[in-house]
């Protein structure tokens, strides 16, 4: 299997993944406050990623990896951890999860969406990737799709959505730097030392949740699981997986499979809660679908008459 379809079906899985972690969180987030969940998030996975990385790095020789890539940070790595870190874990994911309780999961989620859009737009200035015409039709089809699924979120809370809208952006922009050092630098190594800066990042908002709120918190044998859950799978093997899809792929084509966090999340909410689906879910589906597919294989099938006609 070549590296790009192994990088798809990561990048599949990640957005799988994703797309669980609003169920899952749900349910954790009832017991615990919400920075204090993040920390524990970031907790887990640091201690996850680093035997990974231990495991991974006996094969490797002095500096690089099997690819040539440096498995040592120097200042260049370390102030792209940091940026990784700070901005794109701990204050994105910190105002996106602000953004949620504000505008509300609907709204948030739908928002969320946009991710594919402002990814390819920033890719074409600093990663100068091609914003092609099928590109952007099949994004605006899938993010069309997610809006059909998710609704309007009902009244709009000003304040949520520029939250929302700021993680969005700042995620876009993060990403989009990521892909330029993980040319030079091996993912598994940057993912490790970002979410050790996060953890610092969180630790921050989790003391300033504390003292300013007071918040309740229950610990029981579902907030465990649900913890693990949350820092194993939704942090640690997600973030090794979009680290890894954004080695090898375009930004833009990684963020073209991102409706389909949205749509897992839609998927679990039917099968585990028991809510109803009506034509809204069936023609978002549909419009997700053909708009992933429009952006991954659309150019390809453009150029081929062309092919033919020379």
């Amino acid at each position: 299997m070549s590296k790009k379809a192994t990088a798809y079906i990561g990048l599949v899985l990640v957005f799988m993944i994703w797309g669980s972690l609003y169920v899952v969180g749900s349910v954790v987030l009832k017991y615990l406050p919400t920075f204090f969940v993040m920390l524990c998030r970031f907790l887990i996975a640091f201690p996850t990623l680093c035997l990974i990385v231990d495991i991974r790095g006996k094969a490797w020789k002095e500096g690089v990896d099997d690819q040539g890539k440096k498995t040592k940070l120097d200042t260049k790595g370390w102030k792209f951890a940091i940026l990784l870190g700070l901005l794109g874990y701990a204050v994105s994911v910190g105002i996106q999860l602000l953004g949620t309780k504000y505008a509300g999961s609907s709204m948030a989620s739908l928002i969320n969406a946009l991710n594919p859009v402002t990814i390819s737009i920033l890719a074409v200035p600093i990663l100068g990737e091609k914003l092609t015409r099928n590109k952007v039709v099949g994004i605006l089809l899938a993010v069309f799709g997610v809006y059909l699924i998710l609704g309007t979120g009902g009244n709009v809370n000003i304040p949520g959505v520029l939250l929302s809208l700021g993680s969005v952006i700042l995620w876009s922009l993060v990403s989009c730097l990521t892909r330029e050092t993980l040319r030079e630098y091996n993912s598994l190594v940057i993912t490790r030392n970002a979410v050790g800066v996060a953890i610092a990042g969180e630790l921050v908002f989790a003391l300033i949740e504390h003292v300013t709120l007071h918040p309740d918190m229950t610990v029981n044998p579902t907030v465990v699981f649900g913890l693990l859950y949350l820092g194993i799978v939704c942090t640690g093997i997600s973030y090794i997986l979009w680290n890894g899809g954004l080695a090898v792929l375009p930004a833009s084509n990684c963020s073209a499979l991102y409706p389909i966090q949205p749509l897992t999340s839609t998927f679990l909410g039917i099968l585990l809660f028991h809510e109803v689906i009506g034509w809204h879910f069936v023609t978002g589906t549909v419009c997700i679908l053909g708009g992933v597919l429009l952006c991954l294989l659309g150019d390809r099938i453009m150029k081929k008459p062309a092919m033919i006609n020379d």
